[in-house]
Formats: C-alpha cells, sequence, structure tokens
C-alpha cells in the first residue's frame, strides 16, 4: 500500500476486525482485520501488519466486532402519501439505515409530484 495513502487527511482505518464479510458466497469470510477508507471508498483491505495507517487522519478500534457489506432490502415501500407522525415513514428509514441498509428497491407505492420530500 502506497504512503500517499497513508498521508491522507481524509483517511480512515478500521482495525481489530474480528470477522470480516465479503458478501461473495463462494468466499464469505475474508482473512483480513483491518480496511482503510480514503476519500470514502475503501482502498485497502489486508492484516494490520501489513498495512502502515499511523499517519491516518483517523484510526477506529473494531474491538473484534463483525463487519459486512451493506445490506439491501429488495422489497420496500418508502412511499405511499402523506403520512402522521404515529406512522413516522422517514423513522423507520432511519432505523433501517443504523441497521446496516444501505440500497432499498422500491416495490411500487403511488408517485404524487412534490411528495413527498427527499430527506434521504
Amino acid at each position: 500500500m502506497s504512503s500517499d495513502l497513508q498521508s491522507s487527511a481524509n483517511t480512515l482505518v478500521v482495525r481489530n476486525i474480528g470477522l470480516m464479510l465479503s458478501g461473495d458466497l463462494a468466499q464469505p469470510i475474508i482473512d483480513a482485520d483491518t480496511i482503510v477508507v480514503t476519500d470514502g471508498r475503501i482502498t485497502g483491505i489486508g492484516k494490520a501488519g501489513d498495512i502502515d495507517g499511523g499517519s491516518a487522519a483517523t484510526v477506529i478500534d473494531a474491538m473484534g466486532c463483525a463487519v459486512a457489506p451493506g445490506l439491501i432490502d429488495n422489497h420496500a415501500h418508502p412511499v405511499a402519501g402523506d403520512w402522521t407522525p404515529r406512522q413516522n415513514q422517514i423513522g423507520w428509514m432511519d432505523s433501517t439505515v443504523h441497521g446496516g441498509v444501505t440500497t432499498m428497491i422500491s416495490a411500487g407505492e403511488v408517485h404524487t409530484p412534490g411528495r413527498p420530500r427527499d430527506l434521504v
């Protein structure tokens, strides 16, 4: 890994990962414990001893936690018109994102011009 990646002010290193899942059924577990992210993109995956992240702007200790690719919800109804606070449409989306879902595929709903306002 080049030292240019490590000296960037926009570099994040996540170390001490207990389990790294690939999202690939043929090889679901990656033999690595460190991820390097530069400018919002994963630029390196490997063992801590092989990655020099000493000058990274941010270093996070995962404390043995698992890391997995973002999940996909392939059947969501994100919009169906005006909602009351009890229905809390945007709140469930926030909860879903916090649960690891990074992509939603709409299973269909009514599309009314200007509704809802795109908050996500």
